[in-house]
């Protein structure tokens, strides 16, 4: 039987003759057989019914464009404001969708099968394979994108606005809303100066910068000091010479000073650790409502652009950081 006057629902390519084809028992809608094989069931399975005709499923389907948008990887019916599939976790937007358009052709390379064609098919797993067996990430961390992460914010919204690191903050979100405690986040401790500034937040980012930069500076000015100095030689002299001081004197109170600011950065530190994805989760949903209320042509890209990372200001509060104590240091010492 030919088919040509048909085309492949899966692939949209039109049936030559020698083509190896397949119909379906149910609806007799031919395939490809290797499309056949790579849907793993017919294309029109979840639309079979008494009624139900393959031949006009392509008017059918051109009436229903206006509310859903075909994954290009996995060809699951997603709806139009999706960012990513809710099956595969294929990026929907135009730049991607032609990505994979070129990705098809390169896929016929034999050095590329065994790799699921090249495409990433996450089916609920943070991670898959891609082009050339590589992994492939998945941004959506292997949950549904239309599922709310907060009030009014779906998890394909989070991620498009959390931009890096979604493997790591969608799954910490998720625990927060459901009532769980926040993993620890050691990048927030280690780098408290500016990983809030990295983050976008940009206000609690500038008060901790200020806070760690003037406490370390003023740390290093009292120990340069002179009453400092000589407070210090004072106490050493007197316990060389087996004379007790008393903890509440002037002069030891006077050495106490440095020590409660580096006491006080350490707090700070350990406080981001425990608190840093919590305020993220705060920040990012709160952003995003904002976002949405004012109902921007293009959600998908305006989520991009004010979210995500702000490198450039994060590495120079550091470098004001370092310049600023080491120029703090060399005054305190003349």
């Amino acid at each position: 039987m030919e088919f040509s006057e048909y085309k492949c629902p899966v692939c949209n390519e039109t049936f030559k003759s020698g083509d190896d084809v397949v119909v379906c028992p149910e609806c007799g809608a031919p395939h490809h057989r290797e499309c056949y094989e790579k849907n793993g069931h017919c294309f029109y399975e979840d639309r079979h019914s008494d009624d139900f005709n393959f031949e006009n499923a392509d008017a059918d389907d051109n009436q229903d464009d206006s509310e859903f948008l075909e994954c290009p990887n996995c060809h699951y019916q997603n709806e139009k404001t999706a960012f990513y599939c809710n099956k595969c976790g294929q990026p929907l937007s135009a730049e991607y969708q032609n990505q994979a358009q070129q990705n098809t052709q390169q896929n016929a390379n034999p050095y590329n099968q065994g790799f699921n064609n090249g495409q990433g098919n996450f089916q609920g797993m943070p991670f898959g394979f891609g082009m050339g067996g590589m992994p492939t990430f998945d941004p959506l961390a292997g949950m549904n994108g239309e599922e709310e992460i907060a009030e009014n914010v779906k998890v394909s919204e989070a991620a498009k606005y959390i931009g890096k690191s979604t493997q790591f903050f969608l799954p910490v979100f998720k625990k927060i809303k459901n009532g769980f405690t926040a993993r620890f986040n050691f990048s927030a401790m280690v780098f408290a100066e500016v990983y809030f500034l990295y983050r976008k937040m940009t206000v609690l980012g500038v008060i901790i910068s200020l806070i760690m930069i003037s406490t370390s500076v003023a740390s290093t000015a009292i120990m340069m000091s002179p009453e400092w100095i000589n407070s210090y030689n004072s106490i050493m002299a007197s316990m060389r010479s087996g004379v007790s001081v008393s903890l509440f004197s002037s002069d030891l109170s006077f050495m106490y000073i440095p020590l409660a600011l580096q006491g006080l950065r350490l707090v700070i530190r350990i406080l981001s650790g425990l608190f840093a994805n919590r305020l993220y989760y705060s920040h990012c949903s709160k952003r995003i409502q904002h976002i949405k209320a004012e109902k921007p042509a293009d959600l998908s890209k305006t989520l991009e652009q004010k979210g995500g990372v702000n490198l450039p200001l994060a590495a120079s509060f550091y470098a004001a950081s370092m310049i600023i104590s080491y120029i703090g240091n060399f005054i305190a010492q003349f």
